[in-house]
């Protein structure tokens, strides 16, 4: 079973804490004004193959992997946190320059989605934050969505950072 890295826990816990603060501010200063839903704004089909990759993703890393369904913990490993802290302590020759930039632009986007993340809890329930959003006008659509999308983005980025960092 992985182990989770302290480090990924903490700087998750603080990025969607921080969200959770943005996302209350914004509702609390929300506009008392609603904007009316633009039709045709939704993306239910696309989320419904977004739902079927994302299921079959995790189904098939779920199957492979030996920590079974909790293969979903992994971007928070120990296992890909020693891989990224290994890219680093690599060298400084061209390649390993560029995967730790490519390393870099792919935590950024992992932390700026769990700050996303936390900052929808509260600022979904503001309608005009959600009135055309891709599951909107409500926000069980929206979220649903929006947590979905970050699924697939949280996979995708663990299995890149785990094609671009060496061993460690």
């Amino acid at each position: 079973m992985t182990t989770l890295s302290r480090t990924a826990v903490l700087v998750a816990a603080a990025a969607t804490t921080l969200g959770l603060a943005s996302g209350l501010s914004w509702y609390l200063n929300r506009d008392e004004e609603i904007n009316p839903h633009t039709p045709g704004t939704e993306a239910w089909i696309p989320h419904l193959i977004v739902l079927a990759v994302v299921a079959v993703w995790f189904w098939f890393a779920a199957r492979r992997s030996p920590q079974g369904w909790k293969v979903i913990l992994a971007p928070l490993g120990r296992p890909i946190a020693a891989r990224i802290a290994a890219t680093y302590r690599a060298g400084f020759g061209p390649l390993n320059l560029l995967r730790c930039l490519v390393v870099a632009v792919i935590v950024t986007l992992e932390v700026f989605m769990a700050w996303r993340i936390g900052q929808q809890v509260f600022a979904g329930l503001d309608p005009n934050f959600v009135h055309d959003a891709w599951g909107g006008p409500s926000y069980p659509g929206a979220m649903f969505c929006h947590y979905l999308d970050g699924a697939l983005l949280y996979a995708v980025c663990h299995t890149l950072l785990r094609a671009v960092t060496v061993k460690a």
